[in-house]
């Protein structure tokens, strides 16, 4: 009998442990007063219609964010587990949320990516370091739900410039000339060519994100970001 007793308020005691260890991992919106972040909002969602954005209940973008659309950095308190929200535009009704960790001083960019049932919110770190020597600094974004799940992207010449960005997911960046882009995505496993893309005014010294993903039609697009 003693030995259940024992037992039985051990149980008891790593229940309370689990609850308490779940109840802080769940609690959200730890805000950090003293510390701020930059972040960057795109609406890469073909059928939302216009959106808002708020982040741990403040209103960073208040309506007007359309397909292709992206907000300039904006100052925000930093935290972890924040709530990030895309609203329709003059309501209070949520398209997508999820939810971003920060330190301060980075830099993020948030996007609302897929429709209906895969709508989502996607956060990628970024890195806004100037490229040197002349050079175009550049990342590639999956936000595709219609495209393979894993794509390599080639340039004119046929030469990979990344080897696998599979979806929702970002590549490493790249450096290459400025002036004109002209890339190829090719799905991974089946080796068919999936699209053909220009850019034809990266300007030197520049960051820009390249994300692809579908348009209200289903077709496969891709859509550039500037970062600085």
């Amino acid at each position: 009998m003693k030995t259940t007793s024992i037992y039985r308020n051990l149980l008891t005691g790593v229940a309370l442990v689990v609850a308490a260890i779940c109840f802080s991992s769940c609690k959200k919106n730890t805000i950090d007063p003293s510390g701020q972040f930059n972040i960057k909002v795109v609406n890469a969602s073909p059928n939302a219609g216009a959106q808002s954005f708020t982040l741990a209940g403040n209103v960073l973008v208040s309506g007007g964010l359309n397909f292709t659309d992206a907000s300039a950095y904006i100052t925000a308190p930093s935290g972890k587990n924040m709530v990030s929200e895309f609203k329709n535009e003059g309501t209070n009704s949520v398209y997508a949320s999820g939810s971003l960790y920060t330190a301060n001083g980075v830099s993020f960019t948030v996007y609302l990516a897929g429709k209906g049932s895969s709508a989502r919110v996607k956060n990628f770190e970024d890195d806004l370091a100037a490229p040197n020597n002349g050079k175009v600094k550049i990342k590639f974004i999956h936000l595709s739900d219609n495209a393979p799940s894993d794509v390599k992207i080639k340039n004119s010449a046929g030469d990979e410039l990344v080897s696998n960005v599979s979806r929702n997911i970002a590549s490493g960046y790249k450096y290459v000339d400025p002036g004109a882009l002209s890339v190829q995505l090719v799905g991974l496993a089946s080796k068919n060519v999936l699209g053909n893309f220009s850019f034809t005014d990266l300007q030197a010294g520049k960051i820009y994100t390249l994300y692809f993903t579908d348009d209200a039609n289903g077709n496969l697009v891709m859509n550039q970001v500037l970062h600085n």
